[in-house]
């Protein structure tokens, strides 16, 4: 007599870094067979003789990665996909967390059928929604976290623009086009140390597709290291009442569906009338 015996256990990968879903499997047979029983007769319990319930290895398959699981977004997920999209995703977070809260259902045949009627039901809304890829979000959020320190001189006069702003944002590893930084008219010239560490607003356009609304501080420095600013080096992402200070409201990127936002565009008019 042959059983089929299986169960999940996690295993560290190749790499070492993270763990992944794996299934072992045993091929099971008794090693003393029960005779039959009669007919007529009550079967006998097993437990009577401990011996038939022993059982011997036939076959075993281990370390065998379980893989993916094919699920219908029911909802857009940051990072996986779009409403009704079917996408693989690692099986741990679609038990842990698509399906119990019904963000995704199995890519079954039922649910397959069904949903892809029902997002054909839905193709002008669908149309209508504008979705923002994944990997602008990312570079829009890390641009915005940072606070980039627009260091000018102590001794030699400057005027803010978009050389000085180039070079600050690449003394923090943010290469950008001249044609992709917009500032305010508003001329800032120094050296004028009753603006140290003054917020100024700016905007990067990634791709001529997303807009993406920066700080700069100004930050006085000299070659002479006594002349040298003690500034609070903070950061901490302002607050509103900080941002009103320095005239700056709270902006969110801006995203276009095509690549239509070059040096042309005005950017900065634009960005200010949408944070009215």
């Amino acid at each position: 007599m042959l059983g089929r015996s299986a169960h999940t256990l996690r295993f560290i990968s190749a790499a070492g870094t993270s763990y992944q879903s794996a299934r072992n499997t045993w091929i099971l047979r008794r090693v003393y067979a029960p005779e039959p029983t009669p007919p007529g007769k009550v079967q006998r319990n097993p437990e009577e003789l401990p011996n038939l319930m022993k059982l011997e290895t036939v076959e075993y398959e281990t370390l065998k990665p379980a893989g993916p699981l094919k699920v219908i977004l029911l909802q857009d997920i940051e990072g996986v996909g779009h409403q009704f999209d079917v996408v693989d995703v690692d099986r741990r977070l679609a038990r842990s967390d698509l399906l119990p809260t019904r963000k995704a259902v199995y890519a079954s045949p039922f649910d397959l059928e069904y949903y892809a009627k029902v997002k054909e039901k839905m193709a002008d809304e669908l149309a209508k929604r504008v979705r923002i890829p994944y990997e602008f979000i990312c570079i829009g959020r890390d641009l915005q976290a940072m606070i980039v320190p627009v260091k000018v001189s102590m001794e030699n006069k400057w005027t803010i623009n978009k050389k000085v702003i180039k070079t600050s944002l690449r003394q923090n590893g943010v290469d950008m086009l001249d044609d992709a930084i917009f500032l305010e008219d508003e001329t800032i010239n120094g050296p004028n140390f009753e603006i140290e560490a003054r917020l100024i607003r700016f905007y990067v356009v990634v791709s001529k597709q997303y807009i993406v609304p920066m700080l700069g501080k100004i930050t006085h420095i000299s070659v002479d290291e006594s002349k040298q600013m003690l500034t609070p080096d903070s950061t901490r992402a302002p607050t509103s009442a900080q941002l009103a200070r320095f005239g700056i409201k709270e902006e969110q990127p801006h995203y276009s569906q095509t690549p239509d936002i070059d040096e042309n565009f005005p950017v900065v008019d634009f960005m200010k009338r949408k944070a009215r």
